[in-house]
């Protein structure tokens, strides 16, 4: 597939700082490593897309309970 890898990546005013209910949350994609920030594609069942800053203490919650979620199935 021929995306461009500027696409992929999250820049300063894509952030959301607040948190995102889980129930809104289709996907995510961690940015390649290319990329200046290290950050999360969040896309909501919306079509929307944000960037998360990976460390950020509800996203790290979520990525928990998607663990353990996926693995009883």
């Amino acid at each position: 597939s021929v995306r461009s890898p500027y696409g992929a990546c999250c820049y300063k005013e894509m952030f959301v700082r607040q948190k995102i209910p889980a129930f809104l949350i289709r996907s995510y994609q961690k940015t390649p490593s290319h990329c200046s920030r290290k950050a999360v594609r969040v896309e909501l069942l919306k079509g929307k897309k944000f960037c998360v800053d990976w460390e950020e203490g509800w996203f790290q919650q979520y990525r928990q309970q998607q663990k353990s979620t996926s693995t009883s199935t």
